[in-house]
This record gives structure tokens, sequence and C-alpha cells, in this order.
């Protein structure tokens, strides 16, 4: 994620050697990523980690406060409980069950990244209003829906209209009939998100 002049980093995935080899082939320079935010103490989520702090490790990470003790050298480490202010326009939940999630704002409105949405993300983006103010522009991420009915689904494609939220990438732990009911609901608001997918929420030209 680029905010400014400023990267970061939200979850590691699970092993370096992925991560370093996306990184590679979308021309991403570890040296330039300042921040990683992990989301919860998920394998799939953090184990990236200490492979990406061998070419950088003069970076902070964020994680919560329940998270296991994390520290190397010329590392800095920052435990989160409540809701925290990364850099100015990006905030961290606080802890929401096991993990937190990040909150952008951008001139098109707040952008919240889930990574997995274990707290359910409904309350995911109730806490993003409450946090910031303003309405979802898009929700993206894990949404934790791969094992609910349909029914189950169709509930939460109701909710989160109501709760502003605007546009949906689900991916990751979100399932195939929720990514495609999500698609039938939002039309062209819904992006397929995956590797290598991108989004610019600057102002127009």
């Amino acid at each position: 994620m680029e905010v400014g002049e400023r990267t970061i980093l939200f979850d590691t995935g699970g092993d370096a050697e992925t991560l370093l080899s996306n990184m590679a082939a979308l021309k991403v320079n570890p040296q330039q990523i300042e921040i990683v935010v992990l989301s919860h103490v998920h394998g799939d989520h953090a184990w990236g980690l200490f492979g990406l702090l061998e070419p950088n490790n003069a970076l902070t990470v964020y994680l919560p406060s329940s998270f296991p003790r994390v520290r190397t050298r010329g590392t800095s480490v920052a435990e989160v409980q409540g809701p925290t202010e990364i850099i100015p326009g990006v905030w961290s939940t606080g802890e929401m069950g096991n993990g937190i999630k990040l909150v952008v704002r951008s001139p098109k409105g707040l952008l919240e990244i889930t990574g997995c949405a274990h707290p359910r993300v409904v309350n995911m983006v109730k806490r993003a209003k409450g946090i910031a103010g303003d309405k979802i522009r898009l929700v993206v991420g894990g949404f934790h829906m791969a094992r609910m009915s349909q029914k189950q689904i169709q509930e939460v494609i109701r909710a989160l209209p109501e709760l502003g939220a605007e546009e949906v990438a689900p991916c990751h732990c979100s399932g195939d009939l929720t990514r495609q009911l999500f698609h039938e609901a939002y039309g062209d608001s819904f992006y397929p998100a995956g590797v290598g997918w991108s989004i610019e929420l600057s102002p127009s030209p």
C-alpha cells in the first residue's frame, strides 16, 4: 500500500520465498517498505516476515498485543491494542478478536483492508466508520465466509450497503460462492482481487 511517499506492507503471506518472488514480479523493492502490519498470528499471514527482514530490517512492524513476542536486531516492533494511527490517514482498528485490520483515508473515501475477517466483516466496517468517520469506499481482503450458507452470505451482502460500503474486493478466505454472490449484487463495484491486482484511490486528474 502506497500512501503519499510511504509504503506499507499488510501481512507477509505464508513463506518468504513466495512473498519475495511475487514482489520481484511486481517490481516492488523490499527496501522501499517502511512499515509492516501483521493482522494476526496465523502462519499464512505472518510467516513471510523474517525472510523479508533479511533484505530490509530497518522498518517498523505493527502487530496485535496478543501476538507472540517478535524481536529482531534493527527492527522496531509496535504492539497494538486499541485503535492506533500508524501514519496520518492510516489507522489500525485495534484488536478485534485475535487480530487487527487497517483503515485508510483516501480522497474517494475509506479503504478497509481486512486480512481475514474472523470478527465478521460487518463488525469491521462498523469499527472503521467509528474510527475515521467517513463513507466506506472499498472493503478488500478475506471476508472469512467460505463456510457460510447462501442465506448467511446474502444477509452480509444486504448489510454492507446499509453501512455505506460502496465497493468490495473479497479474496483469500471469502469462498467462491461469496465472490459469485457479491459479484452479482455489486456488479461493476465488485473487484476480483488477487495477486497482482491493484487499485488507485487518488483524485482523478
